[in-house]
């Protein structure tokens, strides 16, 4: 069949159907691959409650939504996607990035892309998993006030690392985005991980993270004005918190 091409769709869904909670997180990435491509797309948010003794449930999800998806998929959770032409159910966030890169054509046009992408996109997930536990209440911050005074190390000594390694593999590819001349996945997940730093930085009045990385910066700027995009950045899915309702920053 030959190489699947970032910008031509192979196998292209009748409809697909993600599913998150109803705050950015890692649903917002998925979300802006559906409008970037067109797809036909509904989005399912879910919402969590608080319970009189301060847990949280989502029950539409936990005890209606889950059990059905199960029974096609064990191992689901938040997101997922559903692809109603081939009722194929996917969990897991890197594995759905993935998927919608194959189905809407975004995943790499050549073999070299196609590795490019993959590796940005888990390193993404590691990035993530410390950002997860800085804003909410985890071992790194059990209190608003221990999140609050982890902030001088995140922003000018954790993130900053990270920074220097995604600004190195700009540079050493040459390429307005990661992967390729235009938009693959990873970079919908790269995009949304630096505005979320740019808001948190701003919040907490600390510098901006991007200052000084200058292809991070360009990429930053090139994606958001991406007129493919421009309905998504118009929605009520841009403006949506996040994160989660127990977070220290929403």
């Amino acid at each position: 069949m030959g190489n699947s091409s970032c910008f031509s769709f192979l196998h292209r869904p009748a409809k697909l159907t993600t599913g998150y909670w109803d705050f950015r997180g890692l649903g917002a990435p998925m979300r802006m691959m559906c409008v970037y491509t067109k797809v036909p797309w509904e989005d399912v948010k879910y919402s969590a409650k608080q319970k009189a003794k301060g847990s949280w449930i989502a029950p539409e999800w936990e005890g209606e939504k889950r059990p059905q998806l199960r029974e096609q998929n064990p191992l689901v959770q938040l997101p997922y996607v559903i692809n109603h032409s081939t009722g194929e159910v996917i969990a897991q966030s890197s594995a759905v990035y993935l998927y919608l890169g194959r189905v809407l054509g975004l995943g790499g046009d050549t073999h070299q892309e196609q590795l490019a992408n993959e590796q940005v996109l888990f390193y993404l997930y590691g990035m993530w998993m410390e950002v997860r536990d800085l804003v909410y209440p985890s071992y790194t911050s059990r209190t608003e006030e221990s999140f609050r005074s982890s902030l001088d190390n995140h922003f000018l000594g954790s993130i900053t690392g990270h920074y220097e390694k995604l600004e190195a593999w700009l540079r050493q590819r040459e390429t307005p985005f990661f992967a390729s001349s235009r938009p693959c996945t990873a970079d919908f997940h790269v995009w949304e991980m630096l505005d979320q730093q740019e808001c948190m930085a701003r919040t907490y009045s600390f510098p901006s993270p991007l200052e000084d990385f200058a292809c991070m910066k360009a990429f930053y700027r090139r994606f958001r004005e991406l007129p493919e995009l421009e309905p998504y950045f118009a929605s009520g899915d841009y403006s949506l918190p996040m994160n989660n309702k127990m977070a220290f920053y929403k």
